[in-house]
């Protein structure tokens, strides 16, 4: 039984992961080190009036990063479906399609993937991309107003304040954020994923405040995979010749999670495939019952009978363009 793997968009998914992860620790890195260096210039001659500058530079600059993650998710999204493209063309080929007829297969493909995704179309409704990253945004702005406020109220100088602000935006300052669903009750402090699939499997998981890039790492990380997900299902969803996906644990860090741990293997139907979870790195595999010489001849075929003769063939080929 033959297999379709998308090997080449699998290392761009995860090379472009990487890269923007890596991106988004050095934005919070160099915000870091501004900011301390700011406070050890002023050293304990810090006054509330330059307290209240360094708070308005974490937020201004904080706002700004995020601004930047809204457009870097979208385009790595996009760079990732595109990889998915290019290569189901290659596996065209193979099938026996006409170059001529499948250089620009799939190309609207991208945008539709990454409208539905940034829009949330394919989660609960009311959550959207942007709408993720101001609610991030609001909840960092909210934890800086409290240090402040409650390191005045115990008395705190503001040079010490500064520099609780100071260790709050190191990256490195912070333990990394835990799953407590099993742990502890969540309390309104904890972040929760809060999307769901459209075939309704909820996504449950909830995480304790970790590190001040966490939350921006995880979303980019998540739209990225889930774009890679929703390509890879938007060309394979007319052919007639896949039957089903072959879930493939990541073993990203070695590590796999339960859940992935118990779907590697697993055959799923074509839509029945279930939305890999935040933070997820797996991938997956079309099932094809035919050899590749068996699908060559009947596309050679297709290509010699009337329309209407192989019409599964006739909906797929036309899926190839908008």
């Amino acid at each position: 039984m033959p297999r379709f793997r998308l090997k080449k968009a699998e290392e761009i998914r995860d090379s472009t992961t990487q890269q923007m992860t890596k991106q988004i620790q050095q934005m919070y890195q160099q915000l870091y080190q501004d900011i301390k260096k700011r406070i050890e210039q002023s050293g304990n001659r810090l006054t509330d009036q330059n307290l209240m500058l360094i708070q308005r530079e974490i937020r201004n600059r904080i706002e700004q990063i995020n601004q930047e993650l809204d457009g870097n998710v979208r385009q790595n999204m996009e760079t990732v479906c595109v990889s998915v493209t290019e290569d189901i063309r290659t596996y065209l080929n193979q099938m026996g399609f006409k170059d001529e007829e499948i250089s620009t297969a799939y190309m609207y493909v991208p945008n539709q993937v990454v409208e539905t995704i940034v829009t949330g179309q394919i989660y609960q409704e009311g959550w959207s991309l942007s709408q993720a990253i101001w609610g991030y945004n609001r909840k960092t702005q909210q934890t800086l107003q409290n240090i402040v406020t409650m390191g005045a109220g115990e008395g705190k100088s503001a040079y010490e304040i500064a520099k609780d602000l100071e260790q709050y935006v190191d990256p490195s300052a912070k333990k990394k954020a835990q799953n407590i669903r099993s742990r502890r009750r969540a309390t309104e402090n904890d972040v929760r994923a809060g999307r769901a699939s459209s075939i309704g499997e909820e996504i449950r998981d909830t995480f304790r405040p970790g590190k001040v890039d966490y939350n921006a790492m995880r979303l980019a990380r998540t739209m990225v995979s889930h774009a890679y997900q929703q390509t890879f299902e938007r060309v394979n969803r007319n052919d007639p010749f896949v039957t089903g996906y072959r879930w493939i644990a990541s073993n990203f860090h070695g590590r796999v999670c339960p859940i992935c741990l118990d779907r590697d293997g697993r055959i799923f139907p074509k839509d029945e495939l279930p939305l890999d979870h935040p933070n997820g790195m797996c991938t997956f595999e079309a099932v094809i019952d035919k050899s590749m010489s068996e699908i060559a001849k009947q596309i050679g075929e297709w290509y010699q009978s009337p329309v209407g003769t192989f019409p599964e063939i006739d909906r797929f080929a036309m899926d190839f363009v908008a």
